[in-house]
């Protein structure tokens, strides 16, 4: 057996006891009121149609047109799901208390992160950490970064005309390689070579792994929602080349982040001088000892390799797709980045490029749909009421204990009662010309959701950017992109 397949014959023996648990407790019941698609499958519900689709959205989107920004769908079982993209309902979400990351989400990321980093920490060591690192992320902190960003670019370039012999190049590995020497040189203190070429290539690997989207892993992570955690905790040790890799990852970041903190730390000790990369700064302060201690920072080496590498380097494929889609764009581009290019590049002052960027994190978040689960019961606020399946308008959705809710960022992001009729079109001059969505702020970027939004805000948001603007100008200014003659481009995201 390959990948998780192993592990999911282990949890579909499990499948009747989760059957049960899910029959006895369906925390759904209230949902039932609110319309949405028929369920083709007992056992699969809508998800198939929903996050397997040939090509992302293909059922999503046509749903919200049909059912508005907030609609039920079936899960694995018979499960109540409801599907959010309305704007006050989201920013409600990601503001409360009362939402958590699904179980198995969780358990996912104790899986491939340590137990002591920020997507795994609760509560005031979630607030403890992320203040200890919120200088280093800061808009000032993220400018300290931008030669280091700089010289990734240089050598993506250079790289780039090394192949340029070739009648056509995949960019894709050596963005992931772009990505992850700016993230390791800017913030973690070392080079790609110092990281290993095995924890490289895991880093390139394990987003994937993890977000399959199979018959079999649907399965599993209906499972994994109900199951309880011992048993999840059981079935991830279970000897698969996919729990393998991810656990080996895990640990091998663990490592390399305590080497590199502890030649730091010796190096403050014998009054060294150290860099300027963010993991060099904190361990140069002070004060750094009285917020986090050694373990907590090692822990957080692997945590941004991989969670700030592969997705940047995936919304930078879809920009250079969009760039060979639109050659007048990217020829207006390139003059743009002409322009602005000197000693000292002014990256926030390029209209064009920022605008260009704002749209591919609108149309290609990296996550579509992010799974929360309610903690407490309580009711959610809607911009709009929604109609019930009696007809009854409904100002707010009672929604229980239990309930998993789903943040649907890319429908939010295509939906054209906030968008526009050309919500769906590649439009950078939307931003330009002022007439993108202008309501409450959702998320902390253009009104996206991209990066999330409230208290757990993706924390180098500021730094994706930045990177995302050094890469790009780099990229345009010494090529042209275009799509290898006669190939179709299939959108699937995340």
């Amino acid at each position: 057996m390959d990948s998780l397949q192993l592990g999911y014959v282990t949890a579909s023996i499990a499948a009747l006891v989760a059957f049960l648990l899910l029959r006895g407790g369906n925390t759904g019941i209230g949902l039932r009121s609110i319309p949405g698609p028929p369920s083709p499958s007992w056992i699969f519900g809508n998800l198939l149609q929903l996050l397997a689709p040939y090509q992302y959205g293909d059922y999503e989107f046509t749903w919200q047109k049909l059912y508005g920004p907030l609609y039920r769908v079936k899960g694995c079982f018979g499960e109540d799901r409801l599907i959010v993209s309305d704007p006050v309902a989201l920013q409600s979400i990601v503001n409360s208390n009362k939402f958590d990351h699904s179980p198995l989400l969780n358990n996912l990321h104790k899986l491939i992160y340590s137990k002591r980093s920020l997507l795994i920490v609760r509560d005031g060591n979630y607030r403890r950490l992320r203040a200890a690192f919120s200088s280093s992320f800061s808009a000032a902190g993220v400018r300290q970064y931008q030669s280091a960003m700089e010289s990734a670019a240089e050598q993506l370039t250079k790289e780039l005309e090394l192949s340029s012999s070739t009648d056509s190049i995949d960019v894709c590995p050596l963005l992931t390689i772009a990505t992850l020497s700016a993230i390791s040189e800017a913030v973690i203190g070392c080079s790609t070579q110092e990281l290993g070429d095995e924890f490289v290539q895991i880093c390139s690997r394990v987003v994937g792994l993890a977000t399959k989207s199979d018959t079999a892993s649907l399965l599993m992570k209906a499972l994994g929602t109900r199951l309880p955690g011992w048993f999840w905790s059981i079935v991830s040790l279970l000897p698969t080349p996919t729990f393998n890799e991810l656990r080996r990852g895990r640990d091998l970041g663990m490592q390399i982040g305590t080497r590199i903190v502890q030649e730091k730390l010796r190096a403050v000790h014998q009054g060294l001088e150290l860099g300027n990369d963010a993991f060099s700064r904190i361990v140069a302060s002070d004060q750094w000892e009285k917020t986090m201690d050694a373990e907590e920072l090692a822990a957080h080496a692997s945590l941004l390799a991989i969670a700030g590498q592969e997705t940047t380097a995936k919304t930078l494929a879809f920009a250079l797709l969009e760039l060979a889609r639109n050659p007048e764009l990217q020829d207006s581009l390139q003059k743009e980045v002409h322009a602005s290019r000197g000693d000292q590049v002014a990256y926030n002052n390029m209209p064009l490029l920022n605008a260009f960027i704002k749209e591919v994190l609108r149309l290609y978040p990296i996550v579509p749909l992010e799974e929360r689960i309610v903690i407490e019961d309580t009711v959610l606020p809607v911009s709009d009421k929604v109609t019930s399946s009696t007809g009854a308008p409904l100002g707010q959705i009672p929604i229980r204990k239990g309930q998993i809710v789903s943040l649907a960022i890319a429908s939010y992001q295509r939906a054209e009662l906030l968008w526009g009729e050309d919500a769906e079109e590649f439009k950078p001059s939307r931003w330009i010309e002022g007439t993108s969505y202008q309501g409450d702020d959702v998320g902390p970027y253009a009104n996206l959701l991209t990066f999330f939004g409230g208290p757990r805000t993706c924390l180098g948001w500021r730094f994706a950017i930045l990177e995302m603007q050094v890469i790009i100008s780099e990229l345009v200014a010494k090529f042209s992109f275009q799509l290898p003659e006669g190939d179709s481009v299939v959108t699937r995201l995340l």
